[in-house]
């Protein structure tokens, strides 16, 4: 068993595909593939499942997925102890507060893990917050809803989307509304609604609702994603909410009406740091993200 071979595992592990984890690791999808088939041969159980979409770890997979990890993690530090001592790397991240915390964790905590050296600074912003951390030069890179706006009246001038997403009416598993396969706004005027204060929808949802001469009946009103989703799960009311939230117990359903999407992807500015900023986004690409 060598380290690369490890390094190659763990990164198809990470990113749930050969061909992302191949490109994370800068070898051919060929390549990754050998290491791994030599690793199970060499261990004599299998890794991983493979279905169409994606690879998952086996039971023996996810006992070594633990070890490696330390493995690496020793040797990432070792080799960063022994270089570049002087050498401090930064890069400030702002995150928008409507993404769920763990899509944020599988990006954030294995870049740190590879990047031990560097000192990576995460802060949670609304749309107008991250505008103004992108003003005062507090943040290099903003993970965020990809907005539009020109740059004459937008602090970032470049982007990248990584995935695009639809607004679902969530619900307890046992709500009554819950075996329909999509909802009207007509459906949801007379239940107990849960209002996500903070999310960028609700301007377009309000005058959606005032086109159609209907009315949410709201009960409760949170900034919290967390709380909401709670709420939802306890049956205190419905929501409206980005498609990749989940939580046990909850189900999701589409609204006739509302055909809007967000797309999520990086903004930031022309930077000193380009070069940080370039290889975070590279390693984005890398993850698994809703389909």
């Amino acid at each position: 068993m060598e380290l690369q071979q490890l390094r190659l595992f763990l990164a198809a592990a990470e990113s749930e595909s050969f061909t992302r984890g191949a490109k994370r690791a800068f070898v051919s999808q060929p390549a990754l593939s050998a290491s791994i088939a030599k690793l199970e041969g060499e261990l004599g159980v299998k890794l991983f499942t493979r279905n169409k979409r994606n690879v998952v770890l086996t039971p023996a997979g996810r006992t070594l997925f633990e070890r490696a990890t330390r493995i690496v993690d020793e040797c990432n530090r070792a080799r960063d102890e022994l270089k570049n001592h002087d050498q401090q790397r930064m890069l400030r991240l702002g995150v928008i507060n409507t993404l769920s915390i763990a899509n944020v964790a599988r990006l954030i905590e294995p870049y740190r893990r590879e990047n031990l050296r560097l000192r990576l600074q995460v802060f949670d912003a609304s749309n107008d917050e991250m505008e103004q951390l992108a003003k005062k030069g507090r943040i290099d890179l903003a993970f965020t809803v990809l907005s539009g706006r020109s740059a004459s009246r937008h602090s970032f001038i470049h982007s990248k989307s990584l995935f695009t997403e639809p607004y679902l009416v969530a619900m307890a598993a046992h709500h009554h509304l819950s075996e329909s396969p999509s909802l009207t706004l007509s459906d949801l005027e007379s239940e107990p609604f849960v209002s996500r204060s903070h999310c960028e929808y609700r301007l377009m949802l309000q005058e959606l609702m005032r086109s159609a001469g209907t009315r949410l009946n709201v009960a409760y009103v949170t900034n919290q994603d967390d709380r909401a989703l709670s709420l939802v799960q306890q049956g205190v009311g419905i929501a409206i909410v980005p498609a990749h939230y989940d939580a046990p117990n909850v189900v999701k359903r589409p609204l006739t009406e509302l055909s809007a999407q967000r797309s999520i992807g990086f903004e930031w500015a022309d930077s000193d740091n380009q070069e940080e900023i370039d290889r975070f986004i590279d390693f984005a690409s890398t993850v698994r993200w809703p389909e």
